[in-house]
């Protein structure tokens, strides 16, 4: 699997299916508005990073790092990957380099926000060391001490 920056033009319709998956899985019966997500994604600020990950020249999964939250804290406003290759360990790796990279810039902590019914998720958060910080209903804010995490890992 290898990690490269995101090319709106080249990624754009395979990040778009992902994020409608997502919304139809995560949020029954709620709308997906394409229009927005797609605008996001075409202007990105400076201090957000967009790494999409590739098999064998397939997209299999993405992840979106908001480093603009402070000098301390890295959040991870997006991560996902195909449906077809759930459960085999993507998911980790992703976040696991963006832990790493957390690291090297120097940032103690990594923050997401989470829907609890996404069991898969959840416990991988959960693996990682995440820590539920606040409960909002449906999702939660979850934080990992990053240095921790390296003594763990």
């Amino acid at each position: 699997m290898q990690r490269r920056p995101f090319d709106y033009a080249r990624d754009i319709e395979c990040v778009v299916a992902m994020q409608h998956r997502s919304v139809e899985i995560n949020f029954p019966g709620e709308s997906f508005y394409e229009p927005a997500f797609r605008d996001s994604l075409k202007r990105l600020r400076q201090d957000e990073i967009i790494w999409v990950y590739e098999d064998e020249g397939q997209v299999v999964g993405w992840i979106w790092l908001d480093l603009g939250q402070g000098r301390r804290r890295i959040h991870v406003r997006h991560l996902q990957v195909i449906e077809e290759r759930w459960g085999q360990g993507i998911g980790r790796r992703i976040l696991e380099e963006a832990i790493v990279f957390c690291r090297e810039i120097e940032r103690t902590e990594m923050t997401l926000n989470v829907t609890k019914s996404n069991a898969r998720a959840m416990a991988l958060y959960q693996s990682l060391g995440f820590q539920k910080v606040n409960d909002w209903g449906e999702r939660q804010f979850m934080r990992l001490a990053v240095q921790e995490a390296v003594r763990k890992g």
